[in-house]
């Protein structure tokens, strides 16, 4: 397939998102563990350095999913299979093995019982935000006396907004005949809610989520439409690679606009990085990196907490479980709705 980039797979998005998945498994751990998580120039954790590349990564390859769809409903099928038949079958690894043979209750009188089905039934409703607010009860005690207690799947809940910015550049896309315009005023609106809340101090999730993550999605999408402006002019890109730089070394300071100018600096970076290496190490023949990303939590906890083994053997460990639990959740769940 051929695309006005070049050939398909011509980029090393795939490389950059697998690299994310297991920045965020490196910057779990020390929370998992009971220590502060690494940061990222002072200001944000890697974690969420790793989930601004996956939501500017998504901004920019949705759009062009978008673009290409025979219809709306094709759009929104694309994106169903993507998410949640992988999403269920971790929920089931969870619930019914991580939670019942860890937590309290014995495996059989949990698995039995109707509170791992609840809980299965409200996290998909609601995307994977629903693992926020659960109850010990919700998930038979599994991790009540860990180093972080009372956590499911702590990777789960950004799933929601994902989804949401799916939603919101699809429907801007459909009512607006400027593609520019689709995709800046869902940017415009994020940016002014998140200085809002910078400085009302404003905290309630739903609202600094979706305002956050759309940030760097939103100038993904922006990317895409205009990349045949930039994407061939080698000087203007290293010139957007340099002021990317800056610009998240001042947004690292800290001030109002924080939360918005890193957000965007580093998309820009990693849209620019990904589309001028071509990838000669996976070429498109695999994505573990949503597997990675939601298996991980569940398999550090136990691994941390039930092993009592050295802080980096059991991060080894854990990526390890997690690559050939990501790697099945591919090639048996993932993979097999992709070609749906």
């Amino acid at each position: 397939m051929q695309t006005k980039q070049g050939p398909a797979h011509n980029n090393c998005f795939d490389i950059i998102r697998h690299l994310a998945a297991i920045m965020v498994i490196y910057s779990h751990h020390f929370a998992l563990s009971g220590q502060d998580e690494p940061t990222f120039l002072g200001s944000g954790t890697l974690g969420s350095l790793a989930v601004f590349i996956f939501f500017s990564i998504s901004g920019y390859l949705i759009t062009q999913s978008y673009e290409r769809r025979k219809s709306n409903f094709e759009y929104a099928k694309k994106r169903f299979l993507r998410i949640y038949p992988g999403l269920a079958v971790c929920l089931i690894f969870t619930l019914y093995l991580c939670c019942g043979l860890f937590g309290k209750a014995g495996w059989a009188e949990w698995a039995l019982s109707l509170e791992p089905v609840k809980t299965f039934i409200r996290v998909m409703v609601i995307t994977g935000v629903g693992v926020v607010g659960v109850m010990p009860s919700d998930i038979n005690d599994f991790t009540s006396g860990y180093l972080l207690s009372n956590t499911m799947n702590g990777s789960l809940w950004t799933l929601f907004f994902e989804v949401f910015d799916y939603i919101v550049i699809a429907l801007f896309l459909t009512v607006f005949k400027n593609k520019n315009l689709a995709a800046f005023i869902p940017l415009i609106l994020s940016a002014i809610i998140q200085v809002i809340c910078v400085k009302k101090g404003i905290t309630h999730l739903a609202i600094i989520g979706t305002s956050l993550f759309t940030v760097p999605f939103c100038v993904g999408a922006l990317l895409y439409i205009n990349r045949d402006r930039w994407i061939n002019n080698l000087h203007l890109k290293v010139l957007m690679l340099i002021a990317g730089l800056l610009v998240i070394y001042f947004a690292s300071c800290g001030g109002l606009l924080t939360n918005v100018l890193g957000p965007i600096a580093i998309c820009v970076m990693t849209i620019v990085i990904g589309v001028s290496i071509k990838d000669q190490l996976i070429k498109g023949r695999f994505d573990f990196s949503f597997g990675i990303y939601i298996y991980a939590f569940p398999v550090q906890q136990i691994v941390i907490n039930e092993m009592g083994i050295p802080f980096y053997a059991s991060m080894i460990l854990s990526l390890l479980i997690t690559f050939v639990l990501a790697s099945l959740s591919w090639f048996l769940v993932e993979k097999p709705m992709i070609k749906r």
